[in-house]
């Protein structure tokens, strides 16, 4: 059985939250029953069931299982992996348990699987960063659990540490403005740090993909686990297992409504196109692409001033902001699905 890193295992525990008695999932009210460190089911793969109790123990040695099984061996796959010391290990433990643990080559993981793949670890922090979910409520948390993961990582890295910055929001408090999402000092970290350009991704498609929808059995896959990885990191609070069940039909009718799509739960050619989507949005590194320049020139035509480089810059945001505006929406800088279908994309 492959070792564990436990320091991985400590920042889990740091940023999950553990129950000993199964209780429902917030989506549906009902299956699947979570327990522990967010599991849902037990090694003989039975689902827990609502009521159960387990002791911290065996919490804890439910979630050691959990990573050996599922998460570390696609981690061991990543071509660098045995070369990483521990903590480094551990901190990609952590992202992965947090955002699924076949990221590593996946559309909308290019940056970071880039910094792992060419070992730049005096990239990692901006990397790890990336991975936040601006402009959603969970923004704040993710990004300390990205710079504390960076943390761990650049500990087991000779001649790199953490920025000044990341060290300084790390060891402060929060204070907020009113009606502000981020904290101060969220914010001075976010606006202090340089801004080289990221590798761009590419523009995902829907094409050859399976409809995914509730059916008795459930329908399994890693094309169901790959859908549930987007809802995740979209905001849904879902658990990943590949398993296409009551929660994940909530979750992707959660999705559709919030996008504007058929509300019907099932995962057709325009849902897997959405899902799929990269946003765009202001970040460090500046995202950079075809669907960037796509979008600059739909900006233009629109009327709005805005260069057309494939940079998307505080120059192409404000561009964003201002045509939002116009159409009456709301006035974020970030591209998603309303704006794209306003803008004639998509």
């Amino acid at each position: 059985m492959a070792r564990v890193p436990q320091a991985g295992v400590a920042m889990i525990k740091q940023f999950e939250g553990c129950r000993l008695e199964a209780y429902p999932d917030p989506r549906t009210g009902g299956k699947p029953y979570t327990i522990g460190w967010g599991n849902t089911r037990k090694r003989d793969g039975s689902p827990f069931q609502l009521g159960e109790r387990i002791s911290q123990a065996e919490a804890d040695a439910l979630l050691t299982w959990h990573v050996e099984a599922a998460f570390l061996p696609p981690l061991e796959k990543i071509p660098v992996w045995s070369s990483l010391t521990e903590p480094q290990q551990g901190a990609i433990l952590s992202f992965a348990y947090n955002l699924g643990a076949h990221f590593y080559g996946n559309r909308g993981f290019e940056t970071i699987t880039r910094v792992l793949q060419k070992r730049q670890w005096d990239q990692i922090e901006a990397a790890l960063v990336l991975y936040r979910n601006p402009g959603s409520n969970v923004e704040e948390g993710l990004l300390r659990r990205r710079l504390s993961e960076a943390n761990l990582f650049l500990s087991g890295t000779s001649g790199v540490s953490l920025s000044a910055a990341g060290r300084d929001y790390l060891a402060s408090g929060r204070t907020y403005g009113s009606g502000a999402r981020l904290s101060q000092q969220a914010q001075a970290y976010l606006q202090g740090r340089s801004s080289p350009v990221a590798t761009a991704p590419t523009t995902p498609t829907a094409t050859d993909r399976r409809t995914l929808y509730l059916t008795n059995p459930y329908l399994q896959g890693e094309d169901v686990k790959q859908a549930q990885e987007c809802l995740h990191r979209k905001g849904a609070g879902l658990v990943v297992d590949g398993v296409f069940g009551p929660a994940t039909k909530l979750a992707v009718e959660r999705f559709q409504q919030v996008n504007g799509l058929a509300v019907d739960g099932v995962v057709g050619s325009k849902t897997w196109s959405c899902l799929l989507m990269r946003v765009l949005y202001l970040t460090e590194p500046y995202l950079t692409g075809n669907d960037v320049r796509q979008v600059q020139q739909a900006l233009a035509k629109a009327g709005q001033r805005v260069s057309i480089d494939g940079v998307f810059g505080p120059n192409t945001e404000q561009a964003v902001k201002q045509f939002q505006a116009s159409q009456r929406l709301v006035t974020d800088g970030i591209v998603g699905p309303k704006t794209l279908t306003r803008l004639n994309i998509g």
